[in-house]
């Protein structure tokens, strides 16, 4: 699944930022990326996002950042697609902010190197903690609503300010991910990513893959890593992983159970790969779950 570059200000060249409201059946699952951080609150939806080499699953009430030039995608549950649930929806109100137009702002250099470190942070994305995600989500909200561009502006400032000071996030790409992606690159990855996100709790063939790509299996293999800086097993695996724990926490299924709703053919392979994901069983897991 390639990621699109997008230019979400194109044509305002006095614009620092950009405000975006989504109320849908669903989201785009158009996967891409874009020179402004993008700070999104989900209000109602759920399903699987990938950020940079971070593929974990979402739902409502969640804030998320994604810094600049990092790719991204929300790609809603099977059901928001298939219409079977006549209540999914999708709902989320996102903030873009550009990195060089908010620096040109200020004239101070303490003031721009706080900033500075923050947006080279932003790159790895962030998941917001509870009680800065509650003042966060407050000021987003009062943004949208806000009817003056002055307003706006003061709101906006309001929200940098907190997101420079805050440490309540946990990032979520590896320290040493980079964007290997380049514009020239075709629809491969965006196959691909909707296949195995759609089908992760089917057989899903190497080999098929690599057809659906008009690659052989070696050249797709080399192809996916560099481009994701995982193996598509892994890649695969950890889709599986993120919902056998979504399933944990919802219901009391029995691992084996678990294990086959996901995708995997046996219990073991499912314990291993658990095991190599989150560092602990899946017995663990679920105990850890009753605990808290």
């Amino acid at each position: 699944m390639k990621p699109i570059f997008a230019k979400i200000l194109d044509g305002k060249a006095n614009d620092i930022y950009g405000l975006k409201v989504v109320d849908a059946p669903y989201f785009s699952t158009e996967f891409h990326f874009h020179e402004e951080c993008q700070l999104t609150y989900t209000l109602e939806s759920e399903g699987r996002r990938m950020i940079g080499d971070s593929i974990e699953n979402f739902g409502s009430d969640e804030l998320i950042l994604v810094g600049s030039n990092l790719p991204h995608v929300w790609h809603n549950s099977i059901q928001y697609f298939s219409g079977v649930d006549q209540q999914s929806h999708a709902r989320s109100v996102s903030v873009f902010i550009h990195p060089d137009k908010i620096l040109d702002l200020f004239k101070e250099p303490d003031n721009i190197q706080r900033i500075k470190n923050f947006f080279q942070l932003a790159k790895r994305g962030m998941k917001f903690g509870d009680a800065i995600k509650n003042q966060l989500k407050e000021l987003m909200l009062k943004v949208v609503s806000e009817g003056e561009e002055v307003g706006r502006l003061i709101g906006l400032l309001e929200i940098l300010n907190l997101l420079c000071s805050t440490k309540d996030y946990e990032f979520l790409t590896s320290p040493g991910y980079t964007n290997n992606y380049q514009l020239k690159d075709n629809d491969r990855m965006d196959k691909i990513l909707k296949y195995v996100f759609d089908n992760f709790n089917q057989e899903i063939l190497l080999s098929a893959a690599a057809e659906m790509t008009n690659m052989n299996k070696q050249a797709f293999c080399r192809y996916f890593k560099n481009r994701t800086q995982k193996t598509f097993v892994s890649f695969v695996n950890e889709v599986r992983i993120g919902h056998a724990c979504k399933l944990m926490a919802q219901s009391d299924q029995q691992i084996s159970e678990l294990a086959y709703a996901c995708g995997f053919n046996n219990l073991s392979n499912f314990n291993k790969f658990f095991k190599l994901a989150k560092g602990i069983t899946p017995k663990e897991y679920k105990r850890m779950l009753v605990v808290d």
